[in-house]
């Protein structure tokens, strides 16, 4: 049987904007079954055989899955994951205490990760409503998931098959995933990725060993079509506020593009043109344009 490891702490269920409360109701249209994941090959362990960094190493898949949808792929590093491992557990190797997703997400937010981007803000997801989840997937792309493992999931696992529910097997820890799909299938449901490959859900594992579940929003987020029309951006800022005390850090739009200067490309295609030798209705429209030119300053 492999070898791997756990590492999510219980949540700590501190105040936390709702994500139903942000949803326009707006969600693009997609098939009933979607795969973000699959987009992209070579997933990585990232020290999760060696250490209980599950919860960084779903921030380090987040951040690759984002920047690969919404801009140029960047995929954190394992010396980057164990940075920010680092956070909850400040004398690692000595400290392996895995860590608490809440408290991750807030450090993102509030110092930024290790590759240098800061998470705009985070939203609870209802991980009892399938629908919301299903939205938050096709609106934000993926969900970040906290987990219970039983000993028989490993099994399943290490055969290849989705994750299901087993009554009677014992848990093995706890552990963090990102969900990028979902199939619509009981049998194979949400499809994720753990341990650098992926897998799915059966509908009674998500019903009876999904614990938690977070949207992430990430500065390419407001570049997303799927995301300007699926949050209530108004809520969000009033929600942010209450939770945090601090206005919502939105970032700057890009600059728009200055207009073209219609009228000096205008005067350089006229200059030579008034230059030649003109007659009749030529060489009237000429010293018209001359005329043009001197009072533009152009001549």
């Amino acid at each position: 049987m492999t070898t791997l490891k756990f590492g999510r702490r219980p949540p700590k269920n501190a105040p936390a904007i709702k994500l139903a409360a942000l949803l326009t109701g707006v969600v693009p249209a997609h098939p009933a079954a979607v795969d973000y994941l699959a987009q992209l090959t070579a997933w990585q362990m990232l020290g999760n055989d060696q250490y209980g960094d599950c919860v960084a190493v779903t921030w380090a898949n987040v951040r690759r899955l984002v920047t690969a949808a919404l801009g140029t792929e960047s995929y954190p590093t394992l010396a980057e994951v164990l940075a920010f491992y680092r956070t909850q557990n400040p004398n690692f190797p000595t400290d392996d205490n895995g860590m608490d997703i809440q408290t991750a997400l807030e450090a993102l937010v509030h110092d930024g990760g290790p590759d240098g981007v800061k998470a705009i803000a985070f939203a609870k997801v209802d991980h009892t409503n399938v629908d919301e989840v299903f939205a938050a997937v096709a609106v934000f792309g993926s969900v970040w998931v906290g987990i219970n493992v039983q000993a028989a999931n490993m099994t399943d696992f290490d055969a290849g098959k989705p994750w299901t529910y087993h009554s009677g097997s014992a848990i093995d820890g706890g552990h963090s995933v990102i969900v990028g799909g979902y199939s619509g299938l009981a049998s194979d449901d949400e499809r994720l990725i753990t341990w650098a490959a992926e897998t799915g859900f059966t509908d009674t594992f998500w019903s009876h060993l999904v614990e938690e579940a977070w949207v992430v929003i990430w500065p390419e987020h407001f570049g997303s079509r799927e995301f300007l029309e699926g949050v209530d951006l108004a809520a969000l800022a009033i929600d942010y506020q209450a939770i945090t005390g601090r206005a919502l850090p939105v970032p700057a739009p890009a600059p728009t593009p200055a207009p073209a200067d219609v009228d000096a490309t205008f005067a350089a295609v006229l200059r030579p043109w008034v230059a030649l030798r003109h007659s009749g209705v030529n060489k009237v429209a000429a010293t018209a344009a001359k005329a043009w030119l001197s009072e533009k300053g152009m001549a």
